[in-house]
């Protein structure tokens, strides 16, 4: 018998007992990890086997719709568990709709992969001259961003620093950049006037200029991007979300990102604007793949859903009245849609997730055609609270204190 045996397996037993030791930390943390996020409810079921277990829903839409005199085939929805083991309702959910600006999700969560929830829109400020001993800038004062929500609050800043750095009066011109906009204004020229009247330059001539070849003076920093979504989404401000998708590929790299990453059918996806304007397509199952893909960024960057979608019935906004008295108050987060008559007869849309106390998290979407967009509205609200309360119990998240939207607070001021 080889004396070294028992010492060999004494090693090897060792080695074992403190690797199994090192791990354990490790599953306690991952297991932990899951509970506390949203991202553990999503699955990691593929699409096949996820259609084969939910053939059949639990509720049948078209049958609702008709009962309402509805014609079925202009609607489209799909309710599901956010973790995918069950289908609530489905109805037309691979029939392409133009999902107005639901669209806007798509650019979300397009911004949140490629920017980053923490990027900032940068706005330099440049002195071209020198400072005389009176304080007066002899030469030009020039503003250089393309920050879409840049208003009074940021000028009142900006006048603040000049003084600061020892800035008194401008003696030459306020120049800006052809993407410079003040209080939502898509004219450069008349922002550069809004924000030469703000900052008191009452003599200063405006003029549309590149940056110049000198040291930046100071940067004024714009909300946090995963502030400006969130604005946008509850207001469902093109103007924003224009801006945002011009720095992500614009429609071109949104509709890519579509077809490419999230792997849904070329055939199924078109994107005329970021913003949902105009004549885009997708169907409802495309669409809740996206709302997914974008709870699992958030989740990935630490985001609640209510950081980046408004809360129903409780933020300023387009969902602000709505839901009320079908007990989903509160327990929604999500984003609206709706184009007039004159593209596609017309379109409203809603979209999102819904907590709930036994279900868990419930994504849905619903997609209404034609023209009748105040009582195509009023057929979401009650579809979606017939089909949650038929088979769950909402779960409000809402604060008694709707928040304020981009709080100043969050603006900075960097060298």
């Amino acid at each position: 018998m080889n004396r070294r045996q028992p010492i060999f397996l004494m090693f090897g037993f060792g080695v074992l007992l403190i690797m199994t030791l090192c791990l354990i930390p490790y599953w306690l943390v991952r297991k932990s990890d899951a509970r506390q996020t949203i991202s553990a409810s999503l699955s990691t079921q593929s699409e096949a086997e996820a259609r084969k277990r939910q053939s059949e829903p639990s509720f049948d839409v078209a049958e609702w719709y008709a009962a309402r005199g509805e014609e079925p085939e202009t609607h489209g929805a799909l309710i599901e568990t956010l973790s995918g083991d069950r289908l609530l309702a489905s109805h037309n959910a691979d029939v392409t709709f133009n999902p107005a600006s639901l669209v806007k999700l798509a650019t979300s969560l397009v911004a949140l992969k490629k920017l980053g929830a923490d990027y900032r829109f940068q706005t330099r400020v440049y002195a071209d001259g020198r400072i005389d001993s009176s304080g007066t800038l002899q030469g030009r004062l020039i503003v250089i961003g393309s920050d879409p929500t840049f208003g009074d609050i940021g000028a009142a800043m900006i006048a603040k620093e000049l003084r600061a750095r020892g800035i008194q009066n401008v003696k030459g011109n306020l120049g800006v950049s052809q993407d410079f906009c003040f209080n939502f204004s898509d004219s450069p020229e008349e922002s550069a006037a809004r924000l030469s009247k703000a900052l008191k330059l009452n003599e200063a001539k405006t003029e549309i200029v590149n940056a110049p070849a000198v040291a930046t003076l100071f940067t004024f920093n714009s909300y946090p991007l995963k502030d400006l979504l969130l604005y946008m989404n509850a207001h469902s401000s093109n103007f924003v979300s224009e801006r945002i998708g011009a720095l992500i590929g614009g429609a071109q790299g949104v509709e890519q990102f579509l077809t490419t990453e999230l792997k849904l059918p070329a055939s199924e996806v078109a994107i005329a604007r970021v913003s949902g304007r105009e004549h885009n397509r997708l169907t409802p199952r495309g669409l809740l793949t996206v709302i997914r893909a974008l709870l699992e960024e958030a989740a990935r960057q630490s985001l609640q859903p209510e950081d980046i979608m408004p809360v129903a019935s409780d933020d300023a906004g387009t969902l602000r009245r709505r839901l009320a008295g079908t007990g989903l108050e509160g327990a929604v987060v999500g984003k609206t849609g709706t184009l007039t008559a004159e593209v596609d007869g017309g379109m409203a849309s809603l979209a999102g997730m819904v907590y709930t106390k036994d279900a868990g998290p419930v994504v849905f979407v619903i997609l209404d055609q034609g023209n009748r967009i105040w009582e195509n509205r009023q057929l979401e609200d009650q579809l979606l609270a017939d089909v949650v309360n038929t088979l769950a119990a909402p779960r409000a998240v809402a604060s008694p204190t709707p928040r304020r939207l981009l709080p100043p607070d969050s603006l900075k001021i960097s060298d």
